[in-house]
């Protein structure tokens, strides 16, 4: 691993009545979002859902429970696969193209889960690791008008001292991505090693956060919906750690929510490059992280990009024969993620990948595919590829991995973006760093909120307990007497 740092920019202290003042203008926000909610319920039957449930503006305790019938059609639809020749060569032998996956994985994958897949074991275990929630919450301020059901997991760390953070999962991932991570920062080994309190949220149609009634959930709304339930769970200031769609929307967490973001840590930080840096290149004055990032930029934008081409212009299109194929759907995610992981057969086989897939499959894909399309309406993503994103204060610290889009991003070009302090650069793992490499990921959020003067977290240390005063005790240039 290779560290790079930065200096860490001066951060402006807040007086205590403005800082009162603040709080209270938050509560007063977080009020106006319950009365405005009126006591409305809305409940699986109200939303068509596919599993048990009820949202609420009171956080209530979650169990996975998907209908029975729902489970059997699926694995019906998955044994009635439909498959695709291989190509051949001039013996007449199969050959796997490059165009997708080839017919042997999706054979693997269609049979077992026709056959071995038990959706029930696997509801079981997540029911018991994972504490999930439910609630209901409203975005002021904000140009999407409904109610917004939640999902999300939470669990507080006996620490005194505990950090709130909020894990941010992207596509195809899920609040799933979390798991790995949940124990370790909750209930760190060493005292020396900071705690967290975690609240890792499903996006808005992703896993059993509910597809949005409405159209305009993009990055920028999903924010606001997050930035509302941190309120809701009483974490006033927290700090934030994602990857993919989830960096995109914690980045508009620190925009739109300062007061509330101290700090971030992401493992996606894309930089696209500047004409100048073209110009650059093409005067051979750039250096080789320089050259090897657009160099990457460019495949991927040719060839890698296309699956965001068509969620960002046409997801309708794609889910209407994925909303109705678990095995289609579950292909479209495989070869997603086959590119940026070492052995995506392995990481990726078929008990995972299924278990990833009926995120997606549960609630439907077409709000986990529009949520690029509204992305790029943000602005943040084009059919090019990713750009670059307003500037943000917090102090903010980065992760690369080299099968992910943004290794060796030079710190310079990180920070033309935020206030990007510290780099860890890896030598293993790839896009989902939350689960090919759980370890490292961990000990990077460990160290850089660790740091309280770096990343600001000393706002989250108690204050010291008043001194005990006995009797004939001096205090300062007075003396204590009891009577």
């Amino acid at each position: 691993m290779i560290s790079m740092s930065a200096p860490t920019s001066p951060k402006k202290g807040t007086s205590p009545p403005a800082a009162q003042q603040q709080q209270a203008q938050q509560h007063q926000q977080a009020e106006q979002e319950d009365m405005g909610l009126g006591g409305l319920v809305l409940t699986h039957m109200d939303l068509k859902l596919k599993f048990k449930a009820s949202f609420s503006e009171a956080v209530s305790r979650f169990t996975i429970d998907v209908h029975e019938p729902f489970l059997t059609t699926t694995k019906l639809k998955a044994s009635l696969t439909r498959y695709v020749d291989d190509l051949v060569d001039d013996e007449g032998l199969p050959v796997e193209s490059t165009d997708g996956p080839p017919r042997r994985l999706v054979e693997r994958v269609a049979q077992y889960w026709a056959a071995g897949y038990d959706w029930r074991a696997v509801e079981q275990d997540l029911n018991a690791r994972l504490p999930q929630y439910t609630t209901l919450v409203k975005t002021p301020g904000t140009d999407y008008a409904d109610a917004i059901p939640l999902h999300f997991v939470h669990k507080r760390s006996a620490r005194p001292d505990a950090i709130p953070l909020l894990f941010l999962h992207g596509w195809p991932g899920s609040f799933l991505e979390v798991e790995h991570l949940l124990e370790p920062l909750t209930n760190p080994e060493s005292a020396d090693e900071p705690a967290f309190h975690v609240v890792a949220p499903s996006i808005p149609g992703y896993g059993f956060s509910p597809a949005p009634r409405k159209a305009g959930m993009g990055y920028r709304q999903t924010a606001a919906a997050f930035a509302a339930l941190m309120r809701r769970l009483g974490y006033d200031r927290y700090v934030w750690q994602g990857g993919d769609a989830g960096s995109f929307i914690g980045h508009f967490l620190c925009l739109d929510f300062p007061d509330s973001v101290v700090a971030a840590h992401s493992n996606f930080w894309v930089v696209p490059p500047t004409p100048e840096d073209q110009e650059r290149r093409a005067r051979h004055e750039t250096t080789e992280d320089e050259d090897f990032v657009m160099a990457r930029l460019g495949r991927f934008a040719d060839v890698g990009w296309s699956y965001g081409q068509i969620q960002q212009t046409k997801p309708l299109k794609l889910a209407a024969g994925l909303t109705d194929s678990p095995v289609g759907l579950a292909m479209w995610i495989y070869d997603a993620c086959a590119a940026v992981c070492a052995d995506p057969e392995a990481l990726f086989a078929p008990e995972r990948l299924i278990t990833w897939t009926m995120m997606h499959w549960i609630p439907g894909p077409y709000a986990a595919f529009s949520l690029y399309k509204n992305g790029r309406k943000d602005g943040v993503i084009s059919t090019k590829g990713v750009h670059a994103m307003p500037f943000a204060t917090q102090p903010i610290a980065i992760s690369q991995f080299p099968l992910d889009l943004g290794y060796r991003t030079p710190l310079d070009w990180a920070k033309r973006t935020g206030n990007v302090v510290s780099c860890a650069r890896h030598d293993r793992g790839g896009h989902f760093a939350a689960l090919d490499a759980p370890d490292l990921l961990v000990a990077d959020v460990r160290a850089f909120f660790g740091d309280r003067e770096r990343s600001g977290t000393q706002a989250f240390v108690p204050p010291p307990p008043p001194p005990v005063r006995t009797r004939g005790q001096s205090v300062g240039m007075r003396e204590w007497h009891v009577r």
